[in-house]
């Protein structure tokens, strides 16, 4: 059996679950960011490029984002230096997914994300292409 690996593709708005029993592809929202470019700055609204890893898979069915429950049941953490709070998350709008709308998480309709949580562990690979 192949180590479970993540691919996000931001410019088509996609994420790859790759496994030993194939690929499932997942529509994802990226940093509002109009340029789309790789983060720079903390709060340039931005998501990562590059190699990362999962840190953590936490429980974020009631973390709070402007006074709604915005982050769906699981927040996977990716370790990704200098950057700090970059995840893989559900969401409370599920409408948002396929734009540009998040702080610079990677956002999924929330079953996709717990088809991902029970693939993955940390340690898995996160690679975010432009």
């Amino acid at each position: 059996m192949s180590v479970p690996r993540v691919v996000v593709r931001k410019s088509q708005f996609v994420l790859e679950l790759v496994t030993g029993d194939g690929t499932e592809r997942f529509p994802v929202a990226i940093g509002s960011n109009p340029d789309g470019a790789d983060k720079q700055a903390e709060g340039d609204c931005r998501t990562p490029e590059g190699e990362f890893a999962v840190a953590s898979i936490e429980d974020s069915s009631d973390w709070q984002h402007e006074g709604r429950t915005a982050y769906g049941p699981f927040f996977v953490r990716l370790s990704c230096p200098p950057w700090t709070g970059i995840g893989i998350h559900g969401t409370d709008d599920p409408g948002s997914v396929g734009t540009r709308s998040t702080l610079g998480c990677v956002r999924l309709r929330n079953e996709d994300l717990l088809t991902v949580v029970r693939a993955v562990t940390p340690g898995t690979r996160v690679v975010i292409l432009p």
